[in-house]
């Protein structure tokens, strides 16, 4: 009877152990289902949310470069907005401050990385803050596609690197090439601001420009923020007969330094780079320095400029979603930041959310029909290569130069 009721009871356990194994079979293979869940699936397309799914932008949302943060922020915000509505996608963006300060830029970065639904870093507007974040992204192995660092340096930082702007040494080859072609083999003068910008872009600009024949009669500098008075260097410029001054500074000393040239009665042809497009530098300039070019890789939207050009599609639908959204005209900063989320996220339909796969994707661009140039793509280095245009100031008003 023992014998027996012992048989019985081993029976039992036997039938439990087997239930038992049973749940946890059971529930394995749904738990190996959720793992193998595409983390990258192109598109985010559907109701399915999918774990990378944010481009997270370090911008100065704060301080002296604030303006262009919040200009960058609302290009990407819209392009984000259109394409969501467009694909029926789950994207999201996440903006940081990072005060324009490289140190803070670093500190966001360390946050960014740590994040598994990014799908890349987006910054930063100064080529300082995108280069001191970049280590970070590339340890990380994220990418790291900036919506306005043009220093020559930054795409060859790492394989992660790339920026919706042209390269400092493909823009100012651009604008030297430009110069020539309108006005021939002239005597130039050039004054910049002593930044790595300023250096880097004039000194690509001066080799190519006497590469193709022209003289650059002198070069000087200055400390911008810290020079007010710059009629001692642009007498010395004077003395030298210029046929064209090349100023390459922010919009405010661009404004200064011109004004005070032509107090100088400094004549002879004034050129300032794209920095100068904005309705502040009109607003101080006014009509006394009419007649000046601003050459540009970007385009402007300016009412006068946009009387005075006829747009392509795309920009002219960007335009006018811009000016609906924000209540005001876009500037060449938010057309930047617009198309960089629109490359990204292109690349992230035909390929996924994954950084190497996204990189390769990113890096075979050509021809993209951007917002913010025309013929956009990338060279073999990882360098945005595109078209550059001129205007011109008429009437204290930016026309698009004949």
């Amino acid at each position: 009877m023992k014998k027996k009721m012992m048989k019985i009871t081993c029976l039992l356990l036997a039938m439990v152990m087997l239930l038992a194994l049973a749940g946890c079979g059971g529930s394995a293979p749904s738990e190996a289902k959720a793992s193998e869940a595409p983390t990258s699936a192109a598109g985010n397309s559907g109701n399915t949310a999918s774990a990378k799914n944010k481009l997270a932008f370090f911008l100065p949302m704060t301080g002296d470069q604030m303006q262009y943060g919040e200009s960058l922020s609302r290009g990407a915000k819209l392009a984000l907005k259109q394409y969501n509505e467009a694909h029926g996608t789950d994207y999201v963006i996440e903006v940081f401050d990072d005060k324009g300060d490289p140190t803070e830029a670093v500190n966001v970065a360390n946050k960014i990385v740590t994040d598994p639904t990014v799908i890349a870093g987006m910054g930063s507007f100064s080529s300082s803050c995108a280069m001191a974040a970049a280590p970070v992204f590339e340890e990380a192995d994220l990418l790291l596609f900036s919506p306005n660092a043009s220093h020559t340096d930054f795409p060859s930082m790492g394989k992660n690197m790339f920026s919706a702007v042209m390269s400092q040494k493909y823009e100012g080859a651009e604008f030297a090439d430009a110069l020539i072609g309108r006005f021939g083999t002239q005597n130039i003068a050039l004054l910049y601001q002593n930044t790595d910008h300023g250096v880097i872009a004039t000194d690509v600009f001066s080799k190519e420009y006497e590469a193709k024949g022209g003289a650059v009669i002198s070069k000087e500098t200055f400390v911008p923020g810290q020079t007010t008075d710059f009629s001692p260097v642009l007498s010395k410029i004077k003395e030298k007969n210029p046929d064209l001054l090349y100023v390459n500074a922010s919009y405010s000393d661009c404004a200064q330094i011109l004004m005070q040239a032509k107090a100088l009665n400094l004549n002879c042809q004034y050129v300032c780079p794209g920095m100068a497009l904005t309705e502040e530098f009109l607003k101080v300039v006014g009509t006394t320095i009419d007649g000046t070019l601003v050459l540009s890789s970007v385009p402007a939207f300016l009412p006068s400029v946009l009387e005075t050009a006829k747009l392509d599609a795309s920009m002219q639908a960007f335009v006018d979603s811009y000016t609906t959204e924000y209540n005001e005209i876009p500037d060449g900063f938010a057309a930047s930041a617009f198309d960089a989320v629109n490359i990204v996220l292109d690349a992230c339909a035909k390929v996924g959310t994954d950084t190497p796969v996204l990189r390769e994707e990113i890096a075979k661009l050509r021809d993209f029909p951007g917002v913010s140039g025309y013929n956009m793509q990338f060279n073999e280095s990882k360098e945005m290569v595109k078209g550059i245009y001129m205007f011109q100031i008429q009437n204290g008003q930016f026309v698009v130069a004949e």
